[in-house]
């Protein structure tokens, strides 16, 4: 009947490491920031090549998983042919699954 106790405490030790273990898994909740650099909206000159870069890029960063400027999907959907608006969009995933987006506004105008 000695034992009992003991093994009862010896089994409350071990659970006070486990339980623990338990609660630094949580899921992050907050999502990452992307951060569009350069100008939005920017003006750029119908016919010309558009490179997103030239133009400043995006950079990504979260609390958990630091810089994700390298997982960043870039979507461009500039018509260089044609005067307009058009946007270039940007998203990012964290690994919890939290998403962040951003989009620059490009205006397509006609330049002498």
């Amino acid at each position: 009947m000695k034992k009992v106790p003991e093994i009862i405490g010896i089994a409350l030790f071990l659970l006070s490491f486990i339980i623990p273990l338990g609660s630094c898994n949580k899921k992050d909740a907050n999502p990452p920031e992307i951060t569009v650099h350069g100008s939005n909206p920017a003006n750029h000159c119908q016919g010309t090549e558009y490179d997103d870069a030239v133009m400043g890029g995006a950079t990504a960063y979260d609390e958990k998983d630091g810089n994700l400027t390298g997982q960043i999907v870039t979507t461009v959907n500039v018509n260089i042919a044609d005067t307009g608006i058009y946007y270039v969009n940007y998203s990012v995933t964290d690994s919890d699954g939290n998403k962040a987006e951003a989009s620059r506004t490009v205006h397509v105008i006609f330049c002498k």
